[in-house]
């Protein structure tokens, strides 16, 4: 093995790609490594002005089948390899050879990848980029190192960036500021270098002139910076999480802009000073830091409804005000400043319905205006103003629809689709019943089994299984009013997802919301066993969700989620106790948890299904009470109970409202007895 390699990378490409393999070359052995880095210490080594010979072979290799001589030199000389990924690449012999051959040699050295074409792990194989010879053994448990410069991911600048990165051993973050400080200390020098040829050439009046224009040139180029540094850098950092680079950039462009007067700035200056306030309100929000995020977005809200005044007609102005709205609106929501919310969604929902009308094909005006429906029946749904939040549910409906059909080989599109459908059957339940709840689910399913990703993007699958476990609920409430043929469709479907709900967990043991979901798909299997008379099958499925909240990181969970399904889980063992004959263990866990429920202030805040825990609770306790023979003390519980939830009545979901017509039924035939 070389000591010391004669080549700081090896690029390996099939020669379909050879334009692309030409450029990288070039700009990797003509990148100057900005000054303040040269001579740093890394696990590479110290930092060189240059980055050295890049080796690429420029001829075809011939038909042979053994790489030559050349090559293999190249290789064993060769700090780095690149290889240059493409379905041309991933089915290249010579490209799979190389790889092979690296490895061999230097099995402790780099091989960072440059994404090109096609996608990674595709189903198609005609569109996988990878080499298999990347993957020893053919296991893709970890992603190579390296760049995609694909338009859709980091583009070529900011991958170029990245393997400089990557060769040199830098946090990316320090190439790219030092690469961005250049730029300015480049801008400036042209910039002074101007003057000093103005002075030369045209004496003090032409001096003076000039300085003008270049200081109106100057101010342009920071301009055109700054614009780079509110958009493109900013889309290259967020997917890498540098929030404290992105933080430097907002406050830096804030500092420049507090140096100028706001009343002589142009409407465009307003604009970029407004996005960096969107900026940093958006890293604080992510780091936890409300108060500063409100404020910020406040600045930013000010800020563009002043441009907005000037140029009420303008799209691009309109767009810009209608996100502060939705900031400032978001973070009152948050703040449960309610009143404050929802004036700023309405506002949001009014200068997104102002840009669709402008320009009804505008797919980005139409996904504005979904989003904004979409808040609003969320902020609705929250203070159970349940009509406003279904007209604002179907409004977001209508807009997410239009989307999918517009962008018909869009997952993204569809996602929506089904999100959209998620909440029409969510305050559908509430406000016409299960019916009505069951065809929205139906349709929310339909929408993703048209997705091409849904059995790649665990996101998708965790959706779907969220969305039929649900279904399989409501499909047991309408069985047990009469309708066997749900209760059967309602046990199919539960089991059906159990492995797809086990594959989840097993995926990520330590999230803790798929957990939640899967636990909550096996207290809903236990239910339907236990409603079919299948006792030994309930048992099974509620140890099952026991096992599941065993886990450290379930035991830790403190929130509305985590409450909720340790009521279902109280509730589904004392069912299973009833059941099974013993009433004293069943009374005791029903005792706790109707004694949780009435140390709770507010179910709304605290608990989801509150009303469903209470009634059904209630129900089973009484039960107990006339197994007992104790038939008064029954009835004046469930009297009690119904009395609580009359005034709630029209609120009720599908299985709280089966649980109160239950015990209305039962007291209705007492008194008919009675009679």
């Amino acid at each position: 093995m070389s000591a010391n390699p004669t080549y700081a990378a090896f690029i390996s490409y099939s020669h379909a790609d050879e334009r692309a393999a030409a450029r990288l070359h070039r700009a990797l052995e003509t990148y100057s490594i900005p000054g303040r880095l040269v001579g740093k210490t890394t696990q590479k080594g110290e930092v060189p002005k240059r980055l050295g010979r890049i080796f690429r072979d420029r001829e075809e290799l011939s038909a042979g089948s053994d790489l030559s001589q050349a090559v293999q030199e190249a290789l064993h000389n060769s700090a780095a390899l690149i290889v240059l990924c493409s379905p041309q690449a991933a089915t290249s012999k010579w490209v799979n050879a190389e790889i092979a051959l690296f490895r061999e040699l230097h099995p402790d050295r780099d091989i960072l990848v440059a994404i090109l074409d096609g996608e990674p792990g595709a189903q198609d194989p005609a569109r996988d980029c990878y080499p298999a010879a990347l993957f020893p053994g053919g296991a893709r448990s970890v992603e190579p190192l390296g760049a995609d410069f694909r338009a859709e991911g980091d583009g070529p600048s900011m991958g170029r960036l990245k393997l400089i990165a990557g060769l040199l051993g830098l946090p990316l973050d320090q190439i790219i500021q030092r690469d961005l400080q250049r730029r300015n200390r480049r801008v400036m020098a042209v910039t002074v270098m101007s003057v000093l040829s103005a002075i030369v050439l045209g004496g003090l009046t032409l001096f003076a002139m000039s300085a003008r224009s270049e200081a109106e040139q100057r101010k342009a180029e920071a301009e055109d910076l700054i614009e780079f540094m509110l958009n493109d850098l900013r889309d290259r950092l967020e997917p890498v999480g540098r929030l404290d680079v992105l933080d430097a950039v907002g406050a830096k462009v804030i500092e420049y802009y507090e140096d100028r007067s706001v009343a002589r700035m142009t409407a465009d200056s307003l604009g970029r000073r407004s996005r960096a306030f969107h900026l940093l309100g958006e890293i604080d929000a992510a780091q936890g830091n409300l108060d500063s995020a409100i404020n910020h977005f406040r600045n930013a809200y000010i800020t563009t409804q002043q441009i907005l005044a000037v140029d009420p007609n303008e799209p691009a102005r309109i767009y810009e005000h209608s996100q502060s709205a939705f900031w400032v609106g978001y973070f009152a929501y948050r703040r449960n400043d309610l009143d404050v919310a929802e004036r700023r969604f309405v506002e949001y929902r009014d200068l997104a319905a102002q840009l669709v009308a402008a320009d009804a094909e505008n797919a980005e005006w139409r996904t504005e205006a979904a989003y904004a429906q979409s808040n609003l029946g969320s902020l609705y749904l929250g203070q159970r103003r349940f009509t406003d939040a279904q007209t604002a549910f179907q409004s977001a409906l209508l807009e997410f629809e239009w989307l999918s059909d517009a962008q018909p080989e869009s997952d993204v599109a569809r996602n929506e689709l089904a999100d959209a459908w998620g909440w029409m059957a969510s305050i559908l339940e509430i406000t016409e019943g299960a019916d009505a709840a069951i065809s929205a689910t139906r349709a929310q399913l339909d929408v993703m089994s048209q997705m091409e990703t849904s059995d790649t993007d665990w996101r998708i699958r965790r959706n779907a299984l969220v969305a039929e476990s649900g279904l399989a609920r409501l499909l047991m409430v309408r069985g047990q009013t009469g309708a066997p043929a749900d209760l059967e469709e309602a046990l199919a479907i539960a089991e059906t997802i159990s492995l797809e709900a086990d594959a989840l967990v097993n995926h990520e043991p330590d999230n803790r919301n798929w957990r939640r979901v899967v636990i909550a798909q096996r207290l809903t299997l236990s239910r339907i066993y236990l409603v079919l008379g299948r006792l030994d099958e309930a048992r099974t499925a509620y140890l099952d969700a026991m096992a599941y909240m065993a886990h450290p990181s379930w035991q830790a969970a403190e929130d509305v989620a985590a409450d909720t399904i340790r009521l279902s889980a109280t509730l589904m063992e004392a069912s299973l106790f009833y059941a099974g004959g013993d009433m004293q263990s069943a009374e005791m866990a029903l005792t706790a948890l109707i004694n949780e429920l009435a140390l709770t202030e507010s179910w709304a805040g605290r608990i989801d299904g509150g009303p469903y825990f209470y009634a059904a609770a209630t129900n089973l306790l009484a039960d107990i009470r006339d197994v007992q023979g104790r038939a008064l003390e029954a009835r004046e519980m469930r009297e009690i109970m119904v009395s609580h939830l009359t005034d709630v009545e029209s609120e009720l979901r599908a299985n709280a409202r089966f649980e109160f017509e239950r015990a209305q039924a039962r007291l209705e035939a007492e008194l008919l007895s009675a009679e």
